[in-house]
């Protein structure tokens, strides 16, 4: 047999469907390119000042995941703002192009 609920157990529930609180679930955007505090002047700039551009020096400036600064470089190349220099099976390296 379930035990009785004591009365703090009752309030808390009370309270939280009063506050309209669901459980602490945090809304998350999957695949979506999203980085709203770099300029892309101020995001030049940096690239023109690093030696090599890697995804994990970027998203360590940044304060990224790698899969995001990954996803970043990629779109660069795509509108031709970076090109890819050296390449491995774990790592890429990327240079500003010289426009």
């Amino acid at each position: 047999m379930p035990q009785k609920k004591s009365l703090k157990q009752i309030e808390k529930q009370q309270s939280k469907k009063e506050s309209g609180d669901k459980g602490g679930k945090v809304e998350k955007t999957i695949g979506a390119l999203n980085i709203e505090d770099i300029d892309s002047n101020e995001l030049m700039e940096q690239l023109r000042k690093m030696k090599a551009v890697t995804p994990t020096g970027l998203a360590t400036h940044y304060n990224l995941k790698v899969s995001m600064a990954k996803r970043l470089l990629q779109q660069l190349e795509k509108d031709k703002v970076v090109d890819l220099v050296s390449r491995s099976h774990n790592l890429k390296v990327y240079a500003l192009t010289a426009d």
